[in-house]
């Protein structure tokens, strides 16, 4: 019976520090999440505003077109 309680007691060590290893494992992975979705957010304010600006060049030659 000892014998088994022992198998058990390591068994129940690997899991649980297989288990502290993946959710440090995560929390690396949650904080790289974090830094992508900022790097997405700031690339799509810089779309934005580049394509404002795409977008007031053809505008302010047609109104230049219109006053000469």
């Amino acid at each position: 019976m000892t014998e088994i309680n022992g198998d058990w007691y390591a068994h129940k060590k690997l899991v649980m520090s297989e288990l502290e290893r993946i959710s440090s494992r995560m929390g690396m992975i949650e904080k790289k999440l974090d830094m992508l979705r900022s790097d997405v957010i700031l690339l799509k304010v810089k779309s934005g505003v580049w394509g404002l600006m795409a977008g007031l060049i053809p505008v302010t030659i047609a109104f230049a077109a219109k006053a000469l």
